[in-house]
């Protein structure tokens, strides 16, 4: 439940706003991504997380209730300089989390000069800022970098994302526009790697979606198709599966899909636009340490840039035009089935 508080009432209280909830920058002191910015939110009703600007702006941390939520990679935090292009080299230094952003000319599999997932979420934000203040009788914690995947003789696709929340306000909310700043037409892709782990993401966890068409993405996934909305007990063979879904837009032109774990008591749901992000992809991997529950919102595949354009999938953006996408998440605590 939402908890409303008053600016009056907090004024009376608290010395500072800092006290109740607060959006911080701090620098990273050691390990692979030493001198790493990240900002650090808490909304003072149980939610935390951390936005990581020389990282894409992804979210990287998030508990609820002092529960972990997300699945963290071995690499831990990693700079962005550590990146290897080429081929799968993107997964030396993924950091996981709670979102991490593929794209923006490259989503899945590596082609040629693409690597996995693309550059975007290596490379280090501009214009970074933190706002913080009453706005509609709401207290406001927001984080606000520009991110441009651009090379001398080539693209410029530059990005805009702002993300927020607000003191008792369980929801992050992210709003990215992507222009093209060149002089050329380009091709567009994105994706956003939601990434739940344990304890959160269990055998527990329990889907609520509206019921819609599942599509394997291969043979694996194929195998595992009655089971896709169920996790397995983690185990060292293990072997990934990917679903395609396409998920009904509400008349706000959201698309969502929740997940709740009962004996947790937490549910969440994520929420995007579907009308620029017309395709989901889930990725199961119930491998003993590394369990995870990708979920993908993406105007792509995950066959990589080649295929997408080979089949149509891929989406055409003009010089100085603008797509902008909306990512919500909503975080509810429930009352546990084992007490």
């Amino acid at each position: 439940m939402e908890e409303r508080y008053e600016e009056t009432e907090c004024m009376r209280y608290a010395g500072s706003m800092a006290q109740l909830a607060d959006a911080r920058l701090m620098a990273l002191a050691e390990g692979n991504g030493r001198g790493d910015r990240v900002i650090a939110f808490r909304n003072g009703s149980g939610l935390a997380f951390t936005v990581s600007p020389d990282r894409g702006m992804d979210l990287v941390d998030c508990s609820f209730g002092g529960i972990p939520l997300v699945f963290r990679s071995q690499t831990g935090y990693s700079a962005g300089a550590r990146h290897e292009a080429s081929g799968k080299g993107w997964l030396r230094n993924w950091q996981g989390g709670l979102m991490t952003t593929a794209g923006l000319r490259n989503v899945g599999a590596a082609n040629g000069e693409f690597g996995l997932h693309g550059r975007i979420s290596n490379l280090a934000a501009e214009d970074v800022g933190i706002r913080r203040g009453w706005e509609g009788g709401r207290y406001r914690l927001e984080a606000s970098g520009t991110l441009r995947e651009c090379a001398m003789f080539g693209e410029h696709l530059e990005l805009c994302r702002t993300i927020s929340t607000g003191l008792g306000e369980n929801v992050i909310r992210l709003h990215d526009r992507v222009t093209n700043r060149s002089c050329r037409e380009d091709y567009l892709q994105i994706l956003y790697h939601c990434n739940l782990g344990y304890p959160f993401a269990s055998p527990e966890l329990v889907f609520d979606v509206e019921a819609h068409e599942v599509i394997p993405r291969d043979a694996e996934a194929a195998a595992g198709l009655a089971g896709w909305d169920r996790l397995d007990e983690p185990r060292a063979d293990y072997r990934e599966q990917c679903f395609y879904h396409r998920l009904p837009a509400g008349p706000d032109g959201m698309a969502g899909i929740a997940v709740e774990n009962p004996a947790l008591g937490i549910r969440l749901r994520i929420e995007y636009s579907a009308g620029t992000l017309p395709n989901f992809v889930q990725w199961k991997n119930c491998l003993s340490g590394g369990y995870a529950l990708g979920l993908e919102p993406t105007n792509a595949s995950v066959l990589g840039r080649a295929a997408d354009i080979g089949n149509g999938t891929a989406r055409k953006i003009q010089p100085g035009e603008s797509v902008e996408f909306d990512l919500v998440f909503r975080f509810e605590h429930r009352l546990p089935a084992r007490l």
